[in-house]
């Protein structure tokens, strides 16, 4: 097997560099990831298992047909969270990709805040499904590099997909997130666009400019 963070680098900086200069691309992954899943894993996958790369969790006939996963939480290890019930993840990840796409059409001639919550929205629904057994981290950035250059937001500097550029200020927001009620869920989101404007620039380098105006 090959040195995981060696070749991950160097895949996640073309896959990038592919990202930014071909919006075919872009569009095919922020329609369905599971090829982007599985060219970034497929050759880590554990000896007889390859569906881990580039399958959903549920999918039927697969060993993630039941496969459940949660996380303990930050602040509490006693206590764990779940992500997305597995029979679900298929179609609550479709409808979300639909939405955002849906989305990105009138965004890009949106606010700079107003484009940020759209990059955000994807950013948190898809934790929340966490579609894939593992990897879900690399995916999330990859569609978060795609949507912000379908709105030709350009990346920051400090943005990468691997190694992942984030720890708990992040993760905690996230984590709430997950488990909020509806009713409850846009004030973190709110917190997550706020450290997520660290990863663009253009208007994104003005003061406030992760902030609601």
């Amino acid at each position: 097997m090959p040195d995981y963070d060696a070749a991950m680098t160097r895949a996640c900086a073309e896959l990038q560099q592919r990202i930014l200069a071909d919006p075919t691309y872009r569009m095919s992954i922020l329609t369905d990831p599971r090829d982007l899943h599985r060219a970034l894993f497929a050759e880590f996958t554990p000896s007889g298992y390859t569906e881990y790369a580039g399958t959903y969790r549920g999918t039927v006939g697969t060993s993630l047909e039941g496969r459940r996963m949660g996380a303990p939480q930050i602040f509490d290890l006693k206590k764990s969270f779940a992500f997305e019930e597995p029979q679900k993840v298929t179609a609550a990840l479709d409808f979300m990709l639909s939405e955002v796409r849906r989305e990105l059409v009138p965004a890009r001639a949106a606010t700079p805040y107003v484009q940020l919550l759209t990059l955000t929205h994807l950013f948190c629904w898809f934790g929340k499904i966490h579609p894939f057994l593992d990897g879900n981290g690399h995916v999330q950035r990859a569609l978060f590099a795609a949507a912000a250059a379908e709105l030709e937001v350009p990346l920051a500097s400090r943005f990468a997909i691997h190694p992942r550029p984030f720890d708990r200020l992040l993760a905690w927001p996230l984590e709430r997130f997950t488990i909020a009620k509806p009713d409850q869920r846009e004030h973190f989101l709110a917190m997550v666009a706020e450290y997520l404007s660290s990863w663009l620039a253009g208007p994104f380098d003005r003061p406030a400019s992760g902030i609601a105006p």
